[in-house]
């Protein structure tokens, strides 16, 4: 390989090591936009309470603590949105019978229902997304996706230090 060979796959490197910041920089901000407190139509739900309501998931029981780390809030912001979520009758709360001050979690009925209908619409639209992408490129992708949250989770590991 001549120097000017390898001097261009070095820039062609950086330029979609760039592109690949840029892009998860991208994705990062639209989740963040996403997570806003306020829904984007009036009567909806917001996609942080949409992912509160996934962190219940199927028949689990949660307390507010474990919901708060499943769905990555705040605990004072889950309290707050599940005091909606509990008016507008998705969620359950029950006290434990072993300690009193424990309340656990739980999705009703129509919270089940709900979540089943939203889960099977964001899968139309990841598998409507990822397409045009061949097996191995997806593969890629999980295995750069996955490397770049161990290095966050490093990060989180080495700050609590």
């Amino acid at each position: 390989m001549t120097t000017t060979a390898v001097k261009s796959d070095k820039a062609a490197r950086e330029e979609a090591v760039a592109q690949l910041g840029a892009a998860f920089k991208g994705a990062m901000a639209a989740i963040r936009r996403l997570r806003g407190r306020e829904t984007h139509r009036h009567g909806e739900l917001s996609f942080a309470q949409y992912q509160l309501l996934f962190g219940l998931g199927g028949d689990c029981e949660l307390s507010t603590s474990q919901l708060a780390t499943a769905a990555d809030l705040a605990p004072a912001t889950v309290t707050q949105m599940l005091d909606g979520l509990v008016g507008m009758g998705l969620v359950e709360r029950t006290r434990s019978e072993r300690d009193r001050r424990v309340v656990t979690c739980a999705l009703t009925e129509r919270g089940r229902e709900l979540i089943a209908e939203r889960r099977a619409h964001w899968e139309r639209r990841w598998r409507k997304m990822l397409a045009d992408f061949s097996t191995d490129e997806i593969a890629t992708a999980a295995a750069v996706i996955g490397r770049m949250r161990t290095m966050y989770d490093e990060l989180d590991d080495e700050s609590r230090r």
